[in-house]
């Protein structure tokens, strides 16, 4: 069953997002894929409906399976480029203090270990309450986390 199907509000939420605001290059998260999303995306709308969305790779997908067939121009590298620059950068939210290990894991990424580790020291530690309290998670590799920060919430 395709994403549009599963997710008819999709082209809703999208225009939602369209005139929630401008935003410009420097409010996209730096990381590969940054300057692409930039030129293919800016030709049709501004920033603004990249920086208030958050959605896993096959959302940004099917959003990025829209905008070409609305017409958007770019080579299928860019296309893959920006879907995985989106769903690194602006993935699915991450509930840090509620989160099972295995969607911390598969959220951001991280190894069984590492997510592991965030567990175990909000089980022991108490919840985390702002970014720098995941520095002190031992067994985690924190730079791993740069650039995901908004997508964090405590």
């Amino acid at each position: 069953m395709s994403l549009m199907k599963r997710y008819p509000f999709l082209p809703v939420l999208m225009m939602g997002v369209l005139s929630v605001g401008v935003a410009n290059a420097q409010d996209l998260v730096d990381g590969p894929g940054k300057d692409t999303v930039q030129k293919v995306c800016t030709t049709c709308h501004d920033l603004g409906a990249v920086t208030g969305m958050n959605g896993s790779s096959d959302i940004w997908q099917s959003v990025i399976d829209d905008m070409k067939s609305r017409g958007a121009d770019g080579t299928d590298a860019d296309f893959q480029g920006i879907v995985t620059y989106l769903a690194k950068y602006y993935g699915p939210i991450v509930k840090i203090n509620t989160d099972t290990a295995k969607d911390i894991q598969t959220k951001l990424g991280l190894t069984d270990a590492e997510a592991a580790a965030i567990v175990k020291y909000r089980t022991d530690k108490g919840n985390f309450k702002v970014w720098a309290d995941l520095a002190k998670v031992p067994g985690l590799d924190s730079t791993k986390l740069t650039g995901l920060q908004a997508r964090i919430k405590y």
